[in-house]
């Protein structure tokens, strides 16, 4: 039974909530393992940022858990990760991105928030001229997700947002984008065990 993709708590678990949805939309729910959830919430939000009120997932300790998570492995779970970095995080026709999507994988993402702080959320699945994300932040309503962007229809089993791949590529580090080359990471992750996927063409414009 696959269960719905969740919002985070806080302001600042925008990383593990993302780690979590990546295992809970690859897997059902009897064949996650609790160790795996377990870890993930450990490993992360381990950096203080004072206006956030509390702590941050730092680079590191992303990057950490997606080592883990790619070597952790019981009867019935077993997930490959790969990390990519910097100017290889694109959406060109050689993306490693969207040949992990096309693959049935998924992809945590940092996209930019404001000029100085990013946000993680995952990415589901892609078009010719789009990708489909659960943003796992709750926005108000209006909320400029920058140009092409648009909601998605969804109780929590498919895609909530879908940005235009244009604008997310962009350097410039401007709400909802990639950003600058030098600091762009993307975490993929790919079921390597045989079962079910759901689809993430289930997503309706909003």
């Amino acid at each position: 039974m696959f269960t719905p993709l969740r919002y985070q708590a806080s302001e600042a678990d925008c990383y593990p909530t993302s780690a979590v949805n990546a295992l809970v939309w690859l897997f059902e729910r009897h064949e996650l393992p609790g160790a795996a959830l377990q870890h993930i919430y450990a490993s992360c939000l381990d950096g203080i940022e004072h206006h956030l009120a509390g702590s941050y997932t730092s680079r590191h300790a992303g990057l950490a858990l997606a080592d883990w998570l790619g070597d952790f492995k019981t009867a019935g779970f077993a997930v490959t990760t790969e990390i990519v970095e910097g100017p290889d995080v694109h959406l060109r026709r050689s993306s490693r991105i969207l040949s992990w999507l096309r693959r049935g994988g998924v992809a945590i993402v940092d996209v930019h928030v404001t000029p100085r702080t990013t946000h993680s959320m995952l990415a589901l699945g892609a078009g010719a001229d789009h990708v489909d994300f659960w943003d796992p932040y709750i926005r108000a309503a209006g909320y400029d997700y920058g140009r092409g962007a648009s909601l998605l229809e969804t109780a929590g089993h498919s895609p909530n947002v879908r940005l235009a791949r244009s604008w997310l590529d962009s350097p410039r580090a401007r709400r909802y984008s990639f950003g600058p080359l030098a600091g762009r990471v993307a975490v993929l992750i790919r079921r390597t065990r045989p079962g079910r996927r759901r689809s993430s063409s289930a997503g309706k414009k909003g």
